[in-house]
């Protein structure tokens, strides 16, 4: 079965989200940027990559260099990534709810979750470039 990686490029870091065509969640991690091609080989071994959606943010240039010079052959395409942050964490949140504790820190202080959702990002970059899919189908 065909699949796409999707990925939410950054800085130092890069979101990586494998999805069906039916919007199926595979796989989702984040790894170093230095690190992400060994980490595409991987997925490369395990699943068949049909092509390959990087959200266009910060590092987007650099990131669709670096996977183009490997996986030429490949379709890829940029898209935008607004507000992918903020669905991020809402979508981490409904999955993994806060403590008590951070509820009140949030309330609060107006505490803000710390943890990286780049492989969240990047699964719902996939998701919204199949969304638009379906509009044109």
């Amino acid at each position: 079965m065909n699949n796409l990686l999707a990925l939410d490029p950054g800085s130092d870091k890069v979101g990586t989200a494998v999805l069906s065509y039916t919007k199926e969640e595979k796989e989702k991690t984040i790894v170093k940027k230095e690190e992400l091609l060994d980490h595409l080989a991987e997925i490369f071994n395990n699943y068949q990559i049909k092509e390959i959606i990087i959200g266009d943010g910060t590092g987007a240039d650099s990131v669709k260099e670096m996977v183009s010079s490997r996986y030429s052959d490949l379709k890829i395409t940029m898209v935008a990534e607004e507000y992918t942050t903020e669905e991020a964490q809402a979508r981490y949140l409904k999955e993994k709810p806060m403590s008590n504790y951070e509820k009140l820190l949030r309330k609060v202080v107006s505490w803000k979750l710390k943890k990286p959702l780049d492989d969240y990002a990047a699964l719902i970059i996939g998701e919204k470039y199949l969304d638009k899919l379906d509009k044109i189908d």
